[in-house]
């Protein structure tokens, strides 16, 4: 059994660095280094996700907007882009079977496990992915696209 819940993405950040020396800043108001490309990092109060080379999306009620802003200074910049996304939580041991079904990223390899993230596209929707844990993965989904989306996801889990 799968699980799906959506709900309001507006605490979503959009975090770009534009040079190494922002990282040390940032990781100290953040309360953890910055993760990876393809990993995140921290907890749901405050989670830092890393999708692109230079980018990060942050997220979570325990993010302190203008301690992130202040860290970031003339090293990068940070934008709100949450109201513009859906967070989606699959929750259940099948959540990866649903992500196979229109998509084009591999799920079902066990090195997509905790901690790890990926963008990628399904029913031809961008959509970027966060394994929180084995039973649990997080998608954020562009607004305007989420309601057909889900319902194919809503559809696809009723039949697993």
């Amino acid at each position: 059994m799968i699980e799906l819940t959506d709900h309001d993405a507006g605490d979503v950040l959009a975090l770009e660095l534009w040079d190494a020396a922002g990282a040390a800043p940032v990781a100290q108001a953040l309360g953890f280094a910055l993760p990876p490309v393809g990993a995140s990092a921290g907890d749901d109060r405050c989670r830092a996700m890393r999708f692109e080379p230079n980018v990060w999306l942050v997220e979570g009620s325990g993010v302190d907007r203008a301690a992130l802003a202040g860290a970031v200074g003339a090293h990068g910049a940070v934008t709100p882009i949450g109201g513009g996304l859906v967070r989606v939580i699959l929750r259940g041991a099948g959540w990866r079977t649903l992500l196979m079904h229109d998509g084009v990223f591999d799920a079902e390899n066990p090195a997509f496990a905790p901690g790890c993230t990926a963008a990628t596209v399904i029913a031809h929707v961008a959509v970027r992915l966060n394994v929180v844990s084995e039973k649990r993965c997080d998608a954020l989904v562009p607004a305007s696209l989420a309601e057909g989306l889900i319902g194919r996801w809503r559809q696809v889990a009723a039949g697993l």
